[in-house]
């Protein structure tokens, strides 16, 4: 029986990129901002991998995804393993009762492997199928422009409303992108209770967050990037370490710099970007970090993009 020991950490904080221009992929190019059609993932069926108790489907791997679903029936716990090129691994949930899961490939062109495990005991698990595949992207942006397990919504999900009623009146993406991480700094505020129970595993139901206004820095990172995919800026929710601490932050698209991975904010008294964490800059309020203490601390280093 092959087994696998899984050790998953989700006690996440969160930093945000701020870009400057609408970059020009496939998915937005020729339209403005406001009219950015959000790419809701699917299960084709084109392209599947399956047996008695599980899904695979791969359809639309070209677009940065995958579909995975249990149809079996079982008590315990389910985890997806992606291997991506260059052996990074990532780690997702997955529920025992169908529910699909979309899964990000978030490395790039190259071949991954999906695999689904089921825990027998303690911290061992055993493989319950498995699917190598090469993937070549249509777009590099297209991961980072979807919905997935980490940064879940939908067409109908108030965070995007919010997110279009933000930026409505924005003039550029620039404005948008301010639109979204003020309201985010100065409405939100961080959930220490929370932040000491949460379990591993844990994921943000975002308009829950939403109604909120508070969370742990998971649900900071995931909200932002949720509402700015959805008006067609690309994001990448990336997690690694501040200093010491299991850390997340995020990370924009833009055409003059490309991917920038800085934390930004903007200084409207110098009316330029300096560097900022945006959760500490919220949380200063609350006493969660100084700004002087975020911005002398950048020692970020980045393990995973969802």
């Amino acid at each position: 029986m092959k087994r696998l020991l899984i050790g998953i950490i989700l006690f996440l904080s969160i930093t945000v990129l701020i870009g400057c221009t609408h970059s020009d992929h496939k998915d937005n190019e020729g339209v403005t901002p406001s009219e950015f059609e959000i790419p809701v993932p699917t299960a084709s069926g084109i392209s599947v991998e399956s047996n008695d108790i599980a899904k695979i489907d791969y359809s639309n791997s070209q677009d940065g995804y995958v579909i995975v679903v249990f149809t079996g029936s079982t008590d315990s716990a389910l985890k997806v393993m992606v291997t991506a090129p260059h052996d990074a691994q990532y780690i997702y949930s997955l529920s025992s009762d169908g529910v699909s899961e979309v899964i990000p490939l978030t490395e790039g062109d190259g071949e991954y492997t999906i695999s689904i495990y089921e825990n027998v005991e303690a911290n061992s698990y055993t493989s319950v199928l498995s699917l190598t595949i090469d993937v070549v992207l249509q777009d590099s942006f297209n991961p980072f422009i979807r919905p997935n397990q980490f940064v879940n919504y939908s067409k109908d999900s108030e965070l995007v409303s919010l997110a279009a009623e933000l930026t409505k009146d924005a003039e550029t993406v620039k404005d948008m992108i301010i639109a979204i991480y003020d309201y985010i700094i100065n409405n939100f505020t961080y959930d220490y209770n929370l932040a000491q129970t949460v379990q591993s595993g844990y994921l943000p139901n975002l308009d829950e967050v939403l109604h909120r206004k508070e969370g742990i820095c998971f649900d900071y990172s995931a909200l932002v990037t949720a509402m700015l995919r959805s008006q067609g800026i690309p994001t990448r929710l990336e997690i690694g370490y501040h200093g010491d601490e299991y850390h997340a932050w995020i990370s924009l698209f833009c055409e003059e710099n490309g991917w920038i991975d800085k934390r930004y904010h903007y200084d409207y008294n110098e009316e330029e970007w300096t560097a900022m964490d945006p959760t500490f800059e919220s949380g200063e309020k609350h006493a969660h970090m100084s700004r002087q203490q975020a911005r002398d601390d950048l020692e970020y280093r980045l393990m995973f993009n969802y």
